[in-house]
């Protein structure tokens, strides 16, 4: 029985009386469904030359294959318009309430937070569940801290604008020039970084974070400039080339900014430039740490003892009870990561971005950062996420185009999403892991109602679209893909490939099957070529968050694909990086072992009598044996048994990799002793009838060639840098 099933259920509430009432609507997740024929949605590609694919079916728009950074791009901005009737209070109440009950009960969630706003009103700032166990206390959505992981960034994106407004900071300037040299420099091949990249993470780097981004002990937190300097990722491309998310992007950015602003540190530079203005007075990038001196450290003062009593707990469901977690530190990312707020104060947030920066009479910033809040960095196909200075822009299922940016931590999951067609901003953070469908679906299902209530039936592809009729160009697509953001070296590279794999396969109908750890989703054609959409679905969460996908072909075949996310760059892998080559070539090197050890134990010839440096060989390459069986079996066991790939975030490096990885240096040790002596091996016994035939040194020979075949594609994922 789960731990709160006991507890009460009245939430805590602040809900304003409606506007205008309108009638109520009562049945979430029940609407009438309609049965149009087959819908089938196009984008609108960008004038551009797009290559042509041998076997696809005509496109209808021609499309741009490299999304580039501009300076200035005819690229529209999203305008605010005022709805004909204010949105009735009663009616989002109603429907929210039963909305995230019923998802929390689905997802075993313990608690919600929830603010809706129209223009300058609060339409609903409400709780759900409990932010505590011990003592039980429910979620108060005045006073429980909820932690809002990368929302954190619009807060430093906003610092930033308030910076070039001022003239500190320019957008296309080199970065390096606002930090100090021995945290960041442009040294190195690359072209410089500027915070126009950084704002549409097209920095170019690297994504490592497992072990260090997030900490749950406290006496081992690194200050900010600690953690910069020695968790810097690689650059692996050029900037400006495309999106891949980064954390490490935003936060150098708030340490430029406290350096142009002179502020003590990040958590104090938000404090004065937007908490403090905006009334924000239980909103915080500090965190609880008892720590003596915390300036020797390079940390900022901890969080007060007020609001660290309102913080909510971060819970886990087991399958069977609710466990509270501990606090996950990012404080050296508190720019990028480490905000803690209620729905009361985000509430007052959504009305300044929808005020275009002004709220209460404070003016937080002017009408041309305002107006890049709302418009594309990026230029990129209709309905693609764009990055207005560090925004995500999206198109909801329901067809309003929104701005805004969800964020998670190790416990917590959140959302913000604003419509400016609306007026309307709405906020959402769960305070359990299992909360991210939740957090995801709620805004889509709130919009889909004041679109009123009606299902979009799942898109099938046209009868033309079938794959049979246009085999070479869904054969150019299918294959597997990795995605960018993960880190490209060590056994994080290789566990970060593993985790970040994508397959895809095309079924009869024409509609792609995307296969990932998580699950499927289904794609169909649109007339756009190169494009795909998703199929919609009556439960928008994570898996729908992809929207659509549009492939980059060389040639006839698909050299990457992005999504409307716009979150990374899927690239297309070789066989050698494979994940099912990998297995393949593991069970494989299992067989050999297997046989290395028939052919010690029973022998294979007694023909011949082996010679001393035979014998030896043999007993070496059992050994050796012994070791790739260990190394094989202990990674696979451990990567099958991996349910929850964020708690490598913590537990990293993890001690049955870095074992696996270290047994097989060993098993890669002894196999290059025995290609150095294996002439030894070769060559004729001393006596008539001493030594190995010819069979059984040229089985010795390929026993060797194929360890060695496998030892190097462990080495190009990175299972042999144990250290990393």
């Amino acid at each position: 029985m789960p731990a709160a099933a006991s507890l009460p259920a009245q939430p805590q509430t602040t809900a304003p009386r409606p506007i205008q009432p309108t009638p109520t609507q009562t049945a979430p997740l029940q609407r009438p469904v309609q049965t149009p024929a087959v819908v089938q949605p196009q984008p609108t590609g960008l004038p551009a030359t797009f290559p042509t694919v041998n076997g696809a079916p005509p496109p209808a728009v021609t499309v741009t294959t490299n999304p580039s950074l501009v300076a200035a791009l005819p690229v529209a901005p999203i305008t605010a318009r005022n709805p004909a009737t204010p949105i009735s209070a009663d009616d989002i109440e109603t429907y929210t309430d039963s909305v995230v009950r019923t998802l929390m009960q689905r997802d075993h969630v313990m608690g919600v937070t929830v603010a809706v706003v129209q223009g300058n009103t609060p339409i609903l700032v409400k709780g759900y569940g409990y932010d505590r166990l011990s003592p039980v206390r429910r979620v108060d959505p005045n006073n429980s801290l909820f932690r809002v992981g990368s929302i954190s960034k619009v807060f430093t994106w906003i610092v930033a604008r308030q910076e070039i407004e001022a003239g500190r900071i320019k957008l296309d300037a080199p970065i390096a020039q606002y930090v100090p040299n021995d945290i960041f420099t442009d040294s190195g091949p690359f072209k410089p970084l500027t915070l126009r990249h950084l704002m549409a993470h097209t920095g170019g780097f690297e994504d490592t974070s497992l072990g260090h981004l997030f900490t749950l002990n406290p006496s081992r937190i690194p200050g900010t400039d600690s953690y910069l300097r020695h968790r810097q990722p690689h650059r692996v491309r050029d900037p400006g080339q495309f999106s891949s998310y980064s954390n490490f992007g935003p936060e150098l950015v708030a340490r430029a900014l406290a350096q142009t602003a002179q502020a003590k540190d990040v958590p104090s530079l938000m404090e004065a430039r937007v908490f403090q203005p905006l009334g924000m007075d239980h909103t915080s990038l500090r965190e609880p740490y008892a720590i003596a001196n915390p300036e020797v450290e390079g940390l900022p003062q901890p969080l007060s003892n007020v609001l660290t009593q309102d913080l909510s707990d971060g819970f886990v469901w087991d399958g069977a009870t609710y466990e509270a977690q501990p606090f996950d530190h990012v404080i050296p990312m508190s720019g990028a990561l480490g905000a803690s707020t209620t729905a009361k104060d985000m509430a007052r947030f959504m009305t300044l971005m929808l005020g275009d920066g002004l709220l209460d009479g404070v003016q937080l910033f002017n009408a041309d950062s305002a107006r890049a809040f709302r418009t594309p960095m990026l230029r990129v196909p209709e309905g693609y996420n764009g990055w207005a200075s560090g925004l995500m822009i999206r198109t909801a299922p329901s067809g309003y185009v929104t701005y805004g940016h969800g964020g998670s931590t190790l416990w917590f999951n959140a959302n913000m999403v604003l419509v400016p067609e609306l007026n309307l901003g709405i906020f959402v953070s769960t305070n359990t892991q299992t909360g991210e469908n939740l957090a995801n679906a709620y805004p889509n299902l709130l919009l889909d109602h004041l679109s009123g209530d009606l299902v979009r039936p799942p898109l099938m592809p046209a009868p033309d679209q079938a794959y049979a009729n246009h085999k070479d160009y869904y054969d150019g697509i299918k294959g597997q893909y990795v995605s960018t953001r993960r880190a490209y070296g060590g056994l994080e590279g290789a566990i970060t490939r593993l985790i970040n794999m994508v397959d895809i396969t095309v079924d009869n109908d024409g509609r792609l099957i995307l296969t990932t750890r998580n699950g499927l989703s289904a794609f169909v054609p649109a007339q756009a070529q190169g494009f795909f959409n998703q199929q919609d679905s009556e439960d928008p969460g994570p898996a729908s968050a992809t929207g659509g996908l549009h492939f980059l072909f060389k040639g006839n075949k698909a050299s990457a694909f992005e999504t409307a996310t716009n979150l990374s760059r899927y690239e297309r892998v070789g066989w050698w990086m494979s994940p099912d080559t990998a297995k393949l070539l593991s069970i494989m090197t299992l067989v050999t072992c297997v046989l290395t050890f028939v052919s010690l134990f029973r022998g294979v010839d007694r023909h011949y009598r082996p010679t001393e440096e035979q014998a030896r060989a043999s007993v070496i390459s059992a050994g050796i044996a012994a070791l790739w069986i260990i190394a094989i079996l202990v990674f696979h066991t451990w990567l099958s048994n991996l349910d929850d790939a964020s708690t490598l975030f913590v537990h990293w490096p993890a001690s049955p990799v870095q074992f696996a990885s270290g047994v097989a240096v060993l098993a890669t040790l002894g196999t290059a002793y025995q290609v150095a002596t294996y002439y030894f091996v070769y060559r004729e016994g001393s006596r008539y009838g001493d030594g190995w035939s010819s069979w059984q040194k040229y089985a010795h020979a390929l026993l060797l060639a194929w360890w060695v075949f496998y030892i190097v594609i462990l080495a190009l994922w990175g299972g042999l840098a144990l250290w990393s």
